[in-house]
């Protein structure tokens, strides 16, 4: 390991370019395939799932008797539109709401276009299914030995009389009463079926597209099973772009405020950087789909990345004004360190490959690369930091570190010298209390 740290300390240039050039190797090889695909067909592309479905494998006993069913039934994922007419004394009922229901269910009908993986087939909302007042079937007594069968809404009604006969007609059919309208006539349910789940969000986003153009009293709601799953995972990807900033935010902000130095904080932030470019471009390279859980891999690896780091420059902080020597204080920090380090990466790492045994496979995907990206961590930790150090100019390390005494008078150092003291008095205790907490634990986990 002194070799190492030796090797790193005399050649910082190199370790750094040797870094760099890895990073943005990985990152073309993973992004490439996904810009220019005919040039890069060779390389696995960028493929994100937001299908909670595929949380288990194609080949579950449970998943295939459930899709041989919805073959068989021929049954379709469903994309609810429900519209609510509070105002109106008979809801929903009118000439003007009945208008919008009947254009809203004609733009449905449009919403299909070629699939991209097969250009022969249509993708989309399968219109000859859809379940709305225009679409479904009235059947009426013609006269003796005769039915009728005709639109319940063929066309918007032109006065209140006549739409209220419709409601009355969709009351008498007990299929439709309380499924395509409410019990009090306040609503009405547009029931879309799509040809998969994937193409929801699609749907919604055109479907939210049209509703804004309308005015009126009328309230739009657009709901399903496919819409909330698609939504929930293009949302869980937003909102993961938008936390993983914020995580690196607050992890600077708290080490600006303990180290005081911007120059030397940087390094724990890039190793948390580079390890998450790594370990994710490391995942589209193999060809793994970017699901939902693995959309929160750079959430686990960034404040797990920036601990090995934080403690060597929380060791080299109390050491340096002692011996005044980057390289020295460096060697001495690492020798000390080493160890705890390395066990405690060891047991991370072993806690997320245990993933490995739940027969889940995005799960097992997100153990297998967050236990990539730690060991990843703790690989530029031990070569890169020693190297940052040695590349910061000595002048910047003048009145640097913890100065004598400090424990007197800086809050932290006090509160944790009362800590300290407080737990070796009150040792049995809280052995007791730990003990008692796991025993409550565990017959928590039993109900």
């Amino acid at each position: 390991m002194k070799s190492i740290i030796d090797y790193s300390s005399e050649r910082p240039r190199t370790i750094t370019g040797v870094m760099v050039g890895i990073t943005l190797l990985l990152a073309l090889l993973a992004l490439l395939p996904t810009l220019w695909p005919t040039h890069f067909s060779f390389l696995p592309a960028i493929t994100v799932d937001t299908d909670p479905e595929n949380m288990l494998p194609h080949d579950e006993p449970v998943r295939r008797f459930h899709d041989a069913m919805k073959r068989e039934l021929s049954l379709h994922e469903m994309v609810v539109l429900g519209v609510v007419n509070e105002h109106d004394p008979n809801g929903v009922f009118n000439p003007e709401s009945l208008r919008r229901i009947h254009e809203l269910t004609e733009y449905a009908k449009t919403l299909q276009w070629p699939d991209p993986k097969d250009p022969t087939k249509r993708v989309g909302v399968i219109a000859a299914d859809i379940i709305a007042p225009s679409t479904v079937d009235q059947i009426e007594q013609e006269g003796p030995g005769s039915i009728r069968f005709e639109w319940l809404m063929p066309t918007p009604p032109d006065t209140v009389e006549e739409a209220l006969r419709i409601r009355d007609r969709a009351r008498r059919i007990p299929f439709l009463d309380g499924t395509l309208l409410a019990e009090d006539g306040k609503a009405i349910a547009i029931y879309l079926p799509i040809t998969s789940k994937d193409v929801s969000h699609d749907i919604y986003q055109k479907l939210e597209e049209k509703i804004a153009t309308f005015s009126g009293d009328d309230r739009f709601f657009i709901t399903g099973l496919p819409v909330a799953e698609d939504t929930f995972g293009v949302e869980m990807f937003i909102q993961m772009a938008i936390s993983a900033p914020l995580a690196m935010l607050v992890i600077f902000l708290l080490m600006l405020y303990f180290f005081r130095r911007l120059v030397l904080i940087l390094s724990p932030l890039v190793i948390a950087l580079v390890s998450v470019i790594w370990t994710m471009a490391l995942l589209v390279i193999t060809g793994n789909t970017i699901h939902i859980m693995s959309s929160m891999i750079p959430i686990f690896i960034m404040p797990i990345s920036v601990l090995d780091a934080v403690h060597i420059l929380s060791e080299f902080f109390d050491r340096y004004p002692e011996m005044k020597n980057r390289r020295e204080t460096m060697r001495h920090v690492m020798s000390t360190l080493f160890a705890p380090m390395f066990y405690t990466s060891l047991t991370s790492i072993a806690g997320f490959l245990s993933l490995l045994l739940t027969p889940i496979p995005p799960v097992q995907v997100f153990g297998l690369f967050v236990a990539i990206g730690i060991f990843f961590a703790w690989v530029l930790t031990m070569v890169f930091v020693p190297a940052y150090v040695m590349l910061i100019p000595e002048r910047r390390f003048e009145n640097f570190g913890a100065r004598s005494g400090s424990g007197e008078e800086d809050w932290l150092a006090r509160l944790l010298v009362r800590l300290g003291g407080t737990t070796i008095r009150s040792a049995r205790t809280i052995l007791v209390f730990t003990l008692l907490a796991s025993v409550v634990a565990i017959v928590g986990i039993q109900r």
